[in-house]
């Protein structure tokens, strides 16, 4: 098995948990160009569509919600402003409405709050264009750190 991550610059765990628990996994990091727009990003993960039929495991890591100044050590729960944005992103990634995605620093709430900058964000449209296009995107894991930091994760 061959592993593809976009990410923002660190290894995954679950790079290191593949590696480790899959002797037969070689991973590759690619690195993301967080300044181009999400429907590019989309795009490009579209060229790699069809990989998991080569044994090819796609993985897009970094957070919906990822914004340093914003996060909160001692918070039981996570802030209303981070569910919202994610409320908002996971809407539009399940119906696949690309155009919204696009602009999503106009349209989703609390947007600039949660991405004032796009590399932590950018490897989910890579992932979601390198999905199976008719499958609708399930939601895996969804949990907040520091009330603002979110790990949520999808299966395209």
């Amino acid at each position: 098995m061959y592993l593809i991550t976009f990410e923002s610059g660190v290894i995954t765990w679950f790079q290191l948990y593949l590696s480790v628990t899959v002797r037969q996994c070689w991973p590759f990091q690619l690195s993301v160009n967080p300044i181009l727009p999400p429907k590019e990003q989309y795009n490009i993960g579209m060229a790699l569509q069809g990989l998991g039929a080569e044994n090819i495991l796609v993985i897009g890591s970094g957070t919906t919600v990822h914004n340093l100044r914003w996060f909160f050590p001692d918070a039981a729960e996570p802030k209303p402003e981070a569910l919202q944005f994610d409320d908002w992103i996971i809407d539009k990634v399940q119906s696949r409405d690309i155009d919204s995605l696009d602009r999503y620093v106009e349209s989703a709430p609390h947007a600039r709050l949660a991405v004032p900058r796009a590399e932590h964000f950018a490897p989910l449209f890579l992932a979601m264009g390198s999905g199976e296009g008719e499958k609708t995107p399930v939601v895996i894991h969804r949990s907040y750190e520091f009330g603002t930091l979110s790990n949520l994760c999808f299966e395209f």
